[in-house]
């Protein structure tokens, strides 16, 4: 059989559909449907069966899982210590980020230490999405959260402050004094039940934002629109000269943590994107807090 089915095969008991697991395996959904007919055929056994939730392991199918999962997990090992032994400074080295965070403060950054060292490849991938980096999903990862998978190793590396922002030609239409003024103003928020969500909506005493997004990119642009007051991260709203801080007591902080996969992390290209990074958080820690 082609062991490179197993993969497809492992995608789609996980996610339960053709579309997600071509997502994850950037690939067509088609593509996926024609390596699970072969891992079928190879197998002469029916491993998926087609209900209302989606795709699901017959009983053959969760039978074979189990071992299925190990010979992934081998090779994805196997792959990883190849890499893990490789001595030039040269491939590709992806890294996953939140969106927003991923757009304005990665992306600059590392476009220009890729442009600095001839061989390396720097694949930038902003997404909702947590990437698996035991899969080789994504190589490194920053993330406002912490793992507790054993595999990985973690470096809290900064802290993002938020606050409130406003056009300053709003503002000078209608002025912020203090917190008490937020009840009577329009609110930009995100739509997650997120630390500075609460915190704005203790903030204004509950008042419901007009407009949401889960994009702070999206909330700075609105602010810039004169659309109202937006919580955004500072290293975003002390960026845009159209904006005012407008400080408020106990501003939310998120901690920001740097991850990789210990097979990996000793692997030069890898090595030095990680210790850029390092030194780039260093440098800018009081950007990313808020002054």
């Amino acid at each position: 059989m082609n062991w490179d089915d197993l993969r497809f095969v492992s995608a789609v008991s996980r996610h339960g559909s053709l579309l997600a697991a071509a997502k994850e395996l950037r690939v067509e959904h088609t593509t996926v449907g024609r390596r699970i007919d072969a891992a079928e055929r190879s197998l002469d056994t029916k491993l998926f069966a087609r209900g209302t939730a989606g795709l699901v392991l017959t009983v053959d199918g969760e039978r074979l899982l189990e071992p299925l999962q190990r010979v992934e997990e081998a090779v994805n090992a196997l792959e990883r210590r190849a890499n893990a032994e490789q001595v030039e400074f040269q491939g590709t080295v992806t890294v996953t980020s939140p969106e927003s965070f991923g757009v304005v403060w990665l992306a600059p950054r590392l476009a220009s230490f890729a442009r600095q060292h001839r061989g390396l490849r720097i694949a930038l991938e902003p997404s909702g999405d947590v990437l698996d980096l035991g899969r080789r999903q994504a190589d490194i990862a920053v993330r406002f959260f912490r793992t507790k998978q054993r595999a990985l190793v973690v470096r809290r590396v900064a802290e993002v402050g938020h606050g409130l922002y406003a056009s300053k030609s709003y503002l000078a239409r209608d002025a912020v004094r203090g917190s008490e003024d937020l009840k009577r103003h329009p609110l930009l928020s995100d739509n997650l039940q997120s630390v500075e969500a609460r915190w704005l909506s203790a903030l204004s005493s509950g008042n419901t934002p007009i407009f949401t997004s889960t994009l702070a990119v999206g909330l700075a642009a609105a602010a810039k629109a004169g659309a109202g007051i937006a919580v955004l991260p500072r290293y975003i709203g002390d960026s845009e000269p159209e904006l005012k801080h407008l400080p408020m007591p106990n501003e939310p902080k998120d901690v920001l943590w740097l991850t990789v996969h210990r097979d990996l992390r000793s692997t030069p290209r890898i090595r030095a994107v990680l210790d850029f990074l390092i030194n780039q958080f260093d440098r800018e820690r009081a950007i990313l807090r808020g002054r």
